[in-house]
């Protein structure tokens, strides 16, 4: 162990190896015991090493993003977490440009700044691009899929330019759900329009998102399983709405979360997800899927 910790240390600096970091520091659940190493990575080219020295020394790693989809173990991860620092963004034209770890509403301000349209839905969404598209996040009947030209990969240690029409994109899912590779960054096509119109759209989503609940979650935890089967709506109809485990609970103010209401741990959120699971089955016949990633072994 204290080989690779020499090793991360040499290939990331020592100031960005983190040794039994708390995961609960890195997620918005604000639960997850501690990761045996978390690397926070400032360039491709450092990326490229770590991941080569990694997958040579079949150590596991998962890449993080915001931490804003993520359910990680009360027992932590016994491998290495890489948090992306590369977020450059810039544009020619109306192709805009962003590196992995750039913060997806920061590509929204940018694009409005230079008279770009085609973001505006993807306001107040906390997510990093390369979570966004691992994802494909959205949000009212919009997706990235519906703007992304290309994506920079790392894949068995090559760089590859992949083509949207390579990505298997679909309803919260992309090609790099069955096929495991490093996001680089995105390509997007947007269209050219006023800024100050493209701010009013903005601040009409904004207003929307600010009825959803502000305690500690991950977002919507299940996906639409059918255009028309409005997740939040059937929990709330089936009097969940406010159930709770321990600090875990199904928020009565949106019924697709589950939120923090302090103190809560992994345990008690499967705990709550999985009786939701359970009482929509039995009273739909739908087993509902989950939007979020676990991260660690699940008790």
């Amino acid at each position: 162990m204290d080989i690779l910790a020499n090793y991360l240390t040499y290939i990331c600096g020592a100031e960005n190896v983190k040794r039994d970091e708390p995961l609960a520091r890195w997620t918005t659940f604000r639960v997850g015991g501690p990761a045996r190493f978390l690397v926070l990575v400032e360039s491709k080219a450092v990326l490229q090493k770590l991941i080569s020295a990694l997958e040579y020394l079949a150590y596991p790693y998962f890449v993080l993003g915001l931490g804003a989809n993520v359910l990680a173990s009360d027992q932590g991860y016994d491998g290495v977490v890489i948090k992306l620092n590369c977020q450059k963004i810039e544009h020619n034209d109306v192709f805009v440009y962003a590196d992995a770890g750039a913060k997806l509403g920061a590509v929204v301000n940018y694009a409005r700044d230079h008279g770009l349209t085609g973001l505006e839905w993807a306001t107040g969404i906390p997510a990093t691009i390369g979570g966004g598209v691992y994802m494909n996040c959205g949000a009212f009947d919009h997706s990235l899929s519906d703007v992304i030209v290309m994506v920079d990969v790392l894949q068995k240690g090559q760089v590859k330019t992949l083509t949207a029409n390579q990505l298997d994109f679909g309803y919260r899912h992309s090609l790099f759900m069955e096929e495991p590779a490093v996001i680089l960054g995105a390509y997007f096509r947007l269209a050219k329009d006023e800024p100050a119109k493209i701010a009013t759209q903005m601040q009409e989503i904004l207003t929307k998102r600010r009825r959803h609940p502000h305690e500690p979650s991950a977002g919507s935890v299940f996906k639409r399983p059918q255009p028309n089967f409005y997740v939040g709506q059937v929990i709330e109809n089936l009097g969940l709405g406010g159930y709770m485990v321990g600090g875990a609970q199904v928020s009565p103010q949106h019924c697709n979360f589950i939120v923090n209401q302090g103190g809560a741990t992994c345990r008690d959120i499967l705990q709550v997800l999985y009786h939701v699971q359970d009482t929509v089955e039995k009273a739909t016949g739908v087993l509902l899927e989950t939007e979020i990633i676990f991260l660690g072994k699940m008790d």
